[in-house]
């Protein structure tokens, strides 16, 4: 069983009324022979001992057999039937109607039917969390009520002879972590996806910089073409004192931003730079188209 399953095991009280909660979703799916007079349950180990515990405390005359993820109930079953609200061949879950109780009866379908998962093939493809419950038609409207009971509002679907109730969201589960009782589950999910966020902040920045970077070089390429085309054919002195001025600041800083070369030159805006060297490469297109 998982952790976060056992760390919601441990905060089902022991009470009278919490323990009968409890065993009505666990009996409901056992199977009940009443001619022979005992129950079968097929359950993960803990959440089998679980179920001794109660009967010690409450039904000492029946007799038990535990065997690997079986439990066998014999003797007069129907005071526990009858306590755990078993009418009719069904259970009646309305009759656990204390805030204690209803959400005892949903930790309990939790343990049984729901799973938490992380999806993803790898981490550019994450998926983020998911939470779902894979549960029985005939159980699937008292769990999507008591869901609604505690302000929760998942999502419903089927799956072959299944009934799935599911969230991808991840506020959603982690504020129903801590209402299951997992507290310890529902901050790993936070800093999970606060690292996560970081990390894609921080990819996000990376690839605004190389295209920065890829547009400033791609930028300043052309501007030394220019700029060394006019220096290399004598055209130099055609530029006025302010032209020359940025084209030797940029044939000596080739691979900076407008940003640096502003402080390099200082007193001018970016803008006035941009408008120099536009035109620098106006006039040596001139001169090459002129030929």
């Amino acid at each position: 069983m998982s952790d976060c399953k056992q760390q919601i095991l441990k905060t089902i009280p022991n009470n009278n009324c919490c323990s009968h909660a409890y065993m009505a979703v666990v009996l409901s799916n056992s199977i009940i022979d009443k001619k022979d007079n005992s129950i079968t349950i097929n359950l993960k180990l803990e959440l089998l001992n679980k179920v001794v515990s109660i009967l010690k405390n409450f039904y000492p005359e029946l007799e038990y057999d535990i065997r690997e993820n079986f439990l066998i109930i014999k003797g007069n079953i129907y005071s526990l039937l009858l306590d755990c609200g078993y009418f009719e061949n069904s259970f009646d879950f309305s009759i656990f109607s204390s805030d204690c109780d209803r959400l005892t009866l949903l930790k309990t379908m939790f343990l049984l039917y729901g799973s938490l998962y992380y999806n993803e093939d790898n981490f550019k493809n994450s998926k983020g969390y998911s939470l779902e419950f894979v549960i029985k038609p005939e159980l699937s409207q008292i769990c999507v009520s008591l869901l609604k009971e505690f302000g929760f509002e998942l999502k419903t679907t089927t799956r072959q002879n299944n009934f799935v109730i599911y969230t991808r969201n991840s506020t959603i589960i982690t504020e129903l972590m801590v209402k299951l009782g997992d507290s310890s589950t529902a901050l790993n999910i936070q800093n999970s996806l606060l690292m996560r966020e970081i990390r894609n902040s921080t990819n996000r920045q990376n690839n605004c910089f190389d295209h920065n970077l890829n547009k400033t070089l791609n930028a300043s390429s052309e501007q030394l073409t220019a700029i060394n085309y006019i220096m290399e054919n004598d055209y130099f002195d055609m530029l006025d004192d302010r032209l020359k001025d940025v084209a030797m600041a940029r044939i000596a800083n080739p691979d900076v931003s407008l940003k640096d070369l502003q402080t390099i030159l200082g007193g001018l805006s970016r803008a006035g730079i941009k408008y120099r060297l536009d035109k620098i490469i106006e006039i040596y297109k001139s001169i090459v188209g002129g030929k």
